[in-house]
């Protein structure tokens, strides 16, 4: 396809050193990709800026919606200010390309409403919204240990409206995993509108983190520090596995709101030499701890995939996690799965991957060979391919 003129919408970034989510990874290593070959204006926050320049993507123009002066009222000032900033200039500007093409970030409303009411000015552009995780319900969240909180009681039913304006008025739709992506056409989409993106490893960083002359962890854990990646289950895990192997220790790689629970929880069951908190990292600061650890530990109650693991798969590190839906097509190897919210039986199998070096071994060489699936360069391809396809479909139903 001849070069293009791409417009990402991506106004509800978190920048580092706070974190950096699974959506915002993906668009990252997606635009360094094809800013070789298309012309790609990238529209958000301020935040949205520093994160490219974090992440030292280069070759995109920017256009910002000043909103950093919100910061300091708190996240829902600033929530409703990207919204605002989006959604007025979605108002007055227009898009260059024949056809443009636009893609939003997620379905949060700073990045969607802007898209949606872009779509419904010029109803010829083309319009990819990202959908990468259904909201949970009420009682995944409880048996989380969580009660739903005011933020999430309001986003449930408003991710319902937006799904709604989605399904009806986006030409394509980028989900996490098959099993979301199979949720999407029940809910009558057609199969080749809705792509499973799952993301990707840049393999080129951790090749440059050397291989350390002994482990310093039995395992280690990345992601956010939130109810759903399962962070209160890990402490409960890790108190089992340190009673059956007394030196064991545990890396975990992440910042989030639990931050301040989890270590209250980890001096009260007299695990501080046991568990190590690294914070956020990325790069070959990230592999360095990563290749420091024999197993890696993905606990999520809930989940869409997570690509966050496969950092350490690729690595030649086994899993251990929860048997859930979407993990058994989005690491279909490399991993040992356990019945959803059984910690016993999570414990059991990490002590058991490693004292069974036969089995460890096993599970090393499948994680390990997942790589070439995980490699971002084919991924950003495949998923500008299968954008490419609907891209020409939209133009010849148009032209008709």
């Amino acid at each position: 396809m001849d070069k293009m003129q791409i417009h990402w919408i991506a106004n509800c970034v978190v920048p580092p050193p706070r974190s950096l989510s699974g959506g915002d990874r993906i668009m990252v290593e997606c635009l360094r990709r094809w800013s070789k070959e298309h012309e790609i204006t990238v529209y958000g926050w301020e935040g949205t800026r520093q994160l490219f320049d974090e992440q030292s993507v280069t070759g995109l123009r920017h256009v910002i919606w000043p909103s950093r002066s919100f910061e300091k009222w708190g996240f829902s000032a600033l929530f409703a200010a990207q919204t605002w900033k989006g959604w007025s200039w979605a108002g007055k500007n227009r898009l260059d390309g024949h056809p443009p093409v636009l893609v939003s970030s997620s379905d949060f409303p700073p990045d969607n409403l802007p898209a949606l009411r872009l779509k419904r000015r010029f109803p010829h552009l083309f319009w990819a919204a990202a959908f990468y995780l259904f909201a949970p319900s009420l009682i995944q969240h409880w048996r989380g240990g969580s009660t739903p909180g005011l933020k999430f009681c309001a986003y449930q039913p408003l991710q319902k409206w937006i799904l709604r304006r989605i399904l009806r008025e986006a030409d394509m739709i980028l989900v996490t995993g098959e099993e979301d992506r199979e949720r999407m056409i029940a809910l009558g989409r057609h199969p080749d509108e809705v792509f499973a993106v799952r993301g990707g490893v840049d393999l080129s960083v951790p090749a440059q983190a050397p291989e350390p002359p002994q482990k310093e962890y039995e395992a280690v854990f990345i992601g956010r520090l939130h109810p759903q990646k399962g962070v209160r289950e890990l402490i409960g895990v890790w108190k089992t596995v340190v009673q059956k192997i007394g030196t064991a220790r545990l890396a975990i790689i992440g910042t989030g709101p639990m931050e301040k629970e989890l270590k209250t929880r980890i001096r009260s069951s007299g695990l501080e030499s046991h568990v190590v908190f690294h914070g956020f990292k990325d790069g070959v600061e990230k592999y360095r701890v990563i290749k420091s650890s024999r197993l890696v530990l993905h606990p999520a109650i809930y989940d869409s995939g997570g690509m966050a693991a496969a950092e350490a798969l690729v690595c030649g590190l086994p899993g251990v996690a929860f048997d859930l839906p979407a993990l058994r097509t989005y690491y279909p190897r490399g991993f040992e799965k356990v019945p959803p919210g059984d910690l016993k039986a999570f414990a059991a199998a990490v002590v058991n991957l490693l004292n069974d070096s036969a089995k460890y071994c096993r599970l090393s060489q499948e994680a390990a060979s997942l790589s070439v699936e995980w490699d971002w360069n084919g991924r950003a391809a495949q998923i500008w391919e299968a954008m490419a396809r609907q891209i020409q479909a939209h133009e010849s139903r148009r032209r008709e």
